[in-house]
């Protein structure tokens, strides 16, 4: 008998710890009710401190949000100009490395091509010298047509035009009844170009 009302007294327990807001006859309780009312009392609390907002309230929250969405953009577009300048930076730095890969490469053919013109000059116009000549020329004219490719400029300088410090290189100055000081009197080679760089300053002699 008595461990029959053990059993039962602990069967209460589990119940009662299930249905703490429920009384003994299974109905609702004031607990539950007060804790329902408690818990619409505070949303409606929270609802009413929203809409309590006065309207420099709500300008401020405005100004607060449109002030942090600007400093978002602009750092996103400051990001952005920063990856653009990377970009070009690097995009100009490839550009460059290739104009200086190609002017040390074709500036190798200059010494050639000035070798191919005083053979070009000096063979005779007949016999073995026009067949030299004609071979000579062929040569040259693939040069040039390389030069021409690669946007290469010739610089040329004719008598009487005046020196240029910045295309040509005075490696003679004499004096000369024709011409005034610092004009040109003859070319002695051509120079090269390429964009605004001077691969070779054309070789001038110049009256003094």
């Amino acid at each position: 008998m008595t461990d029959l009302n053990q059993n039962t007294d602990t069967d209460c327990s589990n119940n009662s710890d299930k249905k703490d807001n429920l009384d003994q006859n299974g109905n609702v309780t004031d607990n539950m009710i007060d804790g329902a009312y408690n818990k619409e009392n505070n949303k409606k609390d929270d609802d009413i401190a929203v809409e309590d907002l006065t309207i420099e309230q709500w300008l401020e929250k405005l100004s607060v949000a449109e002030t942090l969405a600007a400093d978002r953009l602009e750092g996103q577009q400051r990001a952005l100009a920063d990856f653009q300048n990377f970009k070009r930076r690097k995009s100009q730095e490839m550009q460059l490395a290739h104009q200086n890969a190609a002017a040390e490469l074709l500036s190798q053919f200059f010494p050639i091509v000035d070798d191919l013109q005083l053979a070009l000059e000096s063979l005779p116009a007949t016999g073995d010298g026009a067949k030299w000549s004609e071979g000579f020329n062929m040569i040259h004219r693939k040069i040039l047509s390389v030069f021409e490719m690669e946007k290469v400029v010739t610089i040329e300088a004719k008598p009487g035009e005046q020196f240029d410090p910045h295309i040509h290189e005075a490696i003679v100055q004499e004096a000369h009844d024709d011409y005034d000081s610092d004009v040109i009197i003859a070319m002695v080679r051509p120079g090269y170009l390429l964009g605004e760089r001077i691969l070779r300053p054309a070789q001038v002699r110049v009256a003094e």
